[in-house]
């Protein structure tokens, strides 16, 4: 008897069935029991993976205040928001959210500030992307320096432009209609996932 309680045999052959379980589950021979984790988010890759998955993960990485699409709607028809896109000037000059204001991905708040300030005073700031990772990360490490400067009510938009898009909201491109950039061609999948035959 082992110290598990098992003869040697009966234990080499669970063992042996379990390392089976586990290549056939690495090789597709049976469903994992959660997507592959990337370092900053899930795998946009994964036929499994939603951009409800994508959101739930950016919210438990970046603790920030979000807004849902149709309530920034609602505050871009009234025009009282300030709309920082956070986004290369690809993905910007694609499509993006009527009125925003492209701040490069990666700004620090003194960036924002010195090119920016007077549109943020006494307004609520809205940040986004394309997903809200690399929006809610600016947002993260310019909040406390930022609060000042508006009314004190700073978000992420929620599934960024992909959520945006995929609830039929317009974006535009100059004067004429825009479309959802997708990043890069992996997370291009999960557009063409959430956004069918855009």
């Amino acid at each position: 008897m082992t110290g598990l309680g098992m003869k040697p045999r009966t234990l080499a052959i669970g063992l042996g069935a379990g390392l089976l379980l586990v290549a056939a589950a690495a090789y597709g021979g049976l469903p994992a029991l959660s997507p592959n984790l990337r370092p900053w988010t899930l795998d946009p890759t994964d036929p499994r993976v939603s951009l409800e998955d994508v959101e739930r993960e950016v919210i438990r990485r970046y603790p920030v205040d979000d807004v849902l699409p149709s309530t920034l709607a609602a505050m871009v028809a009234r025009g009282d928001v300030t709309l920082l896109d956070v986004r290369t000037q690809e993905e910007f000059e694609s499509g993006h959210l009527a009125g925003a204001i492209r701040v490069e991905p990666g700004s620090s708040a003194e960036d924002i500030l010195r090119q920016h300030q007077t549109r943020l005073k006494g307004r609520p700031v809205v940040f986004y992307c394309a997903v809200g990772v690399r929006s809610s990360q600016v947002l993260m490490q310019s909040l406390r320096e930022l609060v000042p400067h508006t009314d004190g009510r700073l978000y992420n938009l929620r599934g960024g432009v992909f959520r945006w898009t995929a609830e039929g909201r317009p974006l535009v491109s100059g004067n004429k209609p825009g479309k959802a950039h997708p990043y890069d061609k992996d997370w291009g999948q999960l557009l063409s996932r959430t956004v069918p035959g855009l």
